[in-house]
């Protein structure tokens, strides 16, 4: 007899409400600190309750990872209708989320039943992981094998960003302050390559010249990995016109085809209103 599992992952990967209940996945909230007195969760009802993106221009929001007791409530909850868990939290380098979860599924009570994936993805990557994930799960695939088609999708997926603040990004200690000062004494930008190992591919004073480095390092990366690509471009409602319009602008001189979707708030908390990302899918997973 196959055994019912679940797929689950937080907030961070930017399921919607009507998504969650559409494709039957589970979703823990994390934390985000507005102004550091205000601790809400990340949902939809709290996120416009709360005002957060009003916070984000004018005030000071941090995030947090759920508590092992919320991440204990979860999985009793899902174990109750459910042989065994997945469970893809947060990218590790992001968060202590993983390391707390990896803990609590040592447990007695857990251990074979709640299976918790290091992962290195992060928002729409992420989202499009559980997804599949999910697919395969309903396939009646076991864990393991469900487990190794996803690594196996993690290791072909393009993830780059430019942040919107590198001023927010310090504050998470994200960004060195001299490095931070010279950033901002010279106007620079700049483009983060996200894996297992960020690094930054590029600087520059202009948003052309940071599309066009993305563009190069996303060629080299189709190359090592051979594979045919659809792209991502995640940006916020309240994203300024000029900055999309000069993203979009560059992107269509290239000739490059792609997707707009919706970046998840937990980036949006530590990088800024006009942050832009950018995740590069296989067309065959």
């Amino acid at each position: 007899m196959n055994k019912k599992i679940a797929i689950l992952t937080d907030s961070s990967a930017g399921f919607t409400t009507a998504e969650i209940k559409e494709l039957g996945i589970h979703v823990i909230p994390l934390h985000i600190i507005l102004n550091n007195e205000t601790d809400i969760l990340d949902t939809e009802e709290e996120i416009k309750k709360y005002h957060f993106y009003d916070i984000v221009k004018t005030g000071s929001t941090k995030t947090s990872q759920a508590s092992t007791g919320e991440l204990m409530a979860k999985y009793d909850e899902i174990l109750k209708t459910y042989d065994e868990i997945i469970h893809y939290p947060i990218a590790e380098k992001l968060s202590s989320q993983y390391a707390t979860a990896y803990t609590l599924s040592q447990e007695k009570q857990y251990r074979g039943k709640v299976h918790v994936i290091r992962n290195h993805t992060a928002a729409f990557a992420l989202k499009t992981l559980v997804i599949y994930a999910n697919e395969l799960a309903q396939q009646n695939l076991t864990v393991q094998e469900i487990i190794a088609k996803t690594n196996a999708l993690e290791q072909k997926t393009y993830m780059a960003m430019i942040p919107g603040s590198l001023e927010r990004l310090s504050k998470g200690g994200r960004v060195g302050k001299v490095l931070l000062s010279l950033i901002n004494l010279f106007k620079i930008k700049i483009l983060i390559q996200w894996g297992e190992y960020p690094k930054k591919i590029a600087s520059s004073r202009t948003l052309n010249n940071l599309i066009e480095a993305l563009v190069e390092t996303w060629d080299k990366f189709k190359k090592t990995v051979k594979e045919k690509f659809q792209l991502f471009v995640l940006k916020t409602n309240q994203c300024t016109d000029k900055i999309w319009d000069n993203v979009t602008q560059k992107l269509d001189e290239l000739k490059i085809n792609y997707h707009t979707e919706q970046l998840a708030n937990i980036f949006v908390a530590h990088a800024g209103l006009d942050t832009i990302a950018f995740v590069a899918i296989p067309e065959n997973k």
